[in-house]
């Protein structure tokens, strides 16, 4: 794909020779506010109709604001066939070859993004505001040869009011400065870890990102299968695929439910070709619930909706006894059954191989609750949140509690929601 890619991008080249480069607008590049960005486009498009006969430049427009497009939703190929369209036929082309350049950084391609990022500054590119702090180049910043291209352009940066004038520092010494000052605050807050792990990961940073996202996966418990992903994507680029596909084997077991990035990332790319990818995929698959976390009528409580999901992880399960992710599908499948009492051995069951642990409580809680034994779903709300579920934000609202909501014993967990609103006021 790259070789077919680097072919349309030189015949562009060839093209563009006898084309006038256009002057580059500072108001419609492609790293603008979400507002400016969608109403950019639109606005580009209004007008014309399929039926219209389209000049030169037009076309190019077209295809400019077809590679935007395509780049928001993540689409970096086609994106990149796109821009070269608008490069070819004249249109906005500094800027094409910088939106081609961010497409081929995003999809860990350094050579050809470094190569579209220096012919975008030789043909006009003039937005040093970009170039210092644009997300989409992070996975250049730390190769010494994007600091060459930056050197290149430090004259059009200095003449850049607004960039001359901020004194921070750069993107990767300040995500290192957030990594250094977590780890002196001897930090316990896993998502602050976790952020700062995306940050440096995007920065190719990858020991302090492997470094912040397993302290991450250490302090978020049963909220860590992101973190664990986002370790599996750093080894993958780091090159260890080992510890890559056992950290994406680890994610799907804890819960992470992303399909489309298992198919899609260019982050792990490198473990596709590992033996045990297409197994891994294939259990993501299966114990994904969103495929029947779909109803046509609203309604969550259904047996015959949920047959096919109790059918699946009861026959997986036979062959899987000790995965906790699949006895916790189960459960979940069983609850909206109003098949409660199989629903709490199939939670406890969750527990036992420690599948999030708090959050089985809590609908072991409601699974009583359904069957009028208040006094076990008062017990068992209270173990949720010792064990650190966040009623607050089900309390007010789960249907699922209604039959306790009478007892004087449930005021105690309304005035703590109460109590959490009012703080996030």
């Amino acid at each position: 794909m790259n070789a077919n890619l680097r072919l349309l991008t030189l015949l562009a080249l060839i093209s563009m020779i006898s084309l006038t480069v256009y002057a580059q607008s500072t108001t419609a590049v492609k790293r603008e506010s979400t507002v400016t960005k969608h109403s950019y486009v639109e606005n580009t498009r209004s007008g014309t109709t399929s039926d219209d006969k389209k000049t030169e430049k037009q076309d190019g427009a077209y295809w400019f604001n077809r590679g935007y497009t395509l780049h928001q939703s993540e689409n970096f190929i086609e994106a990149i066939q796109a821009f070269t369209r608008a490069i070819g036929l004249g249109y906005r082309q500094a800027t094409s070859m910088y939106n081609v350049a961010c497409g081929y950084s995003l999809m860990n391609d350094k050579e050809n993004a470094l190569f579209w990022l220096d012919r975008s500054l030789g043909v006009g590119f003039d937005r040093a505001d970009l170039l210092i702090k644009d997300s989409d180049l992070d996975p250049l910043r730390s190769d010494p040869r994007f600091n060459e291209i930056l050197k290149k352009a430090s004259s059009l940066i200095k003449k850049d009011a607004k960039v001359s004038k901020d004194k921070t520092v750069s993107r990767l010494e300040d995500a290192v400065n957030t990594y250094e000052q977590l780890k002196r605050d001897a930090s316990q807050d896993g998502d602050e870890w976790s952020k700062t792990g995306s940050r440096l990961l995007r920065l190719r940073d990858f020991d302090r990102s492997i470094s912040s996202f397993t302290q991450a996966v250490d302090y978020l418990g049963y909220r860590g299968s992101t973190a664990m992903y986002n370790l599996a994507c750093a080894y993958a680029l780091k090159g260890d695929r080992q510890a890559g596909i056992e950290w994406l084997e680890k994610s799907v077991n804890s819960g992470f439910d992303d399909n489309s990035k298992l198919r899609d990332d260019p982050d792990i790319a490198s473990l596709r070709s590992e033996p045990r990818f297409k197994s891994i995929q294939e259990l993501s698959r299966v114990l994904s619930l969103s495929q029947f976390n779909q109803s046509s009528d609203g309604s969550q409580y259904s047996k015959e909706r949920w047959a096919p999901a109790v059918k699946s992880y009861e026959t997986f399960l036979r062959e899987n006894p000790t995965n906790g992710r699949a006895w916790f599908n189960l459960g979940y499948a069983l609850h909206y059954s109003r098949e409660h009492s199989r629903a709490i051995s199939a939670f406890e069951q969750a527990i036992q191989f420690g599948y999030r642990k708090p959050t089985s409580l809590y609908n072991i809680a409601c699974g009583h609750s359904m069957m009028g034994n208040r006094d076990a779903a008062f017990e068992y709300l209270q173990k949720s949140v010792n064990a650190g579920f966040n009623v607050e934000g089900y309390i007010l609202s789960d249907e699922d509690l209604a039959n306790l909501r009478s007892d004087p014993r449930f005021k105690r967990y309304e005035q703590m929601a109460e109590k959490e609103k009012h703080k996030e006021k």
